[in-house]
């Protein structure tokens, strides 16, 4: 059975280039394919982006807080860190746009609309007084099975100043 050719260490296809960096008295060898972009920086400082109107070159975009390449990200790696979404946020809205992957009127009113559309962290969800009560009175019984009773004494003051404040609140309206 014929042995499996080696793959590339960036992209995982098959090797066809062998590309050896001397710094100093250190010598290091990499196996890549031809069209890993991770070569071209190498041995251009950029890389290349073929298009339809033609040939562009594009300097390697990278994180300044973590190191990550744009390479990296469009190659599958992960953002490294919360600065990646601000620092790649117009290239991966563009190529997520040309894959339509989201659409449009996500992107249309951006300075009014987020395109995240959800819970912003620190945001206090208000939890009605009801469902409160709810919670707190499966908490005790939970306590009371474990007989943690200090807990289940600190859990009912809470059930017992909640229905206060909720009769006080009910008698004003």
């Amino acid at each position: 059975m014929p042995e499996r050719p080696l793959d590339c260490t960036e992209c995982k296809k098959p090797i066809t280039v062998h590309y050896t960096e001397i710094v100093g008295d250190k010598m290091t060898r990499t196996v890549m394919c031809a069209d890993c972009p991770h070569l071209e920086k190498k041995l251009y400082g950029a890389t290349r982006r073929k298009e339809e109107e033609g040939e562009e070159i594009v300097t390697a975009l990278a994180c300044g807080n973590c190191g990550t390449s744009l390479d990296a990200i469009k190659r599958g790696q992960s953002l490294g860190c919360s600065e990646c979404y601000e620092v790649f946020a117009e290239t991966l809205i563009q190529d997520l746009l040309k894959e339509n992957r989201i659409s449009r009127h996500l992107t249309s009113n951006k300075k009014t609309q987020p395109l995240h559309i959800g819970r912003v962290p620190g945001e206090v969800v208000e939890i009605s007084p009801t469902l409160r009560l709810i919670a707190l009175n499966e908490a005790l019984d939970e306590t009371l099975i474990r007989e943690d009773y200090e807990q289940a004494a600190l859990l009912r003051d809470q059930i017992q100043a909640l229905k206060e404040k909720t009769k006080h609140g009910q008698g004003k309206k």
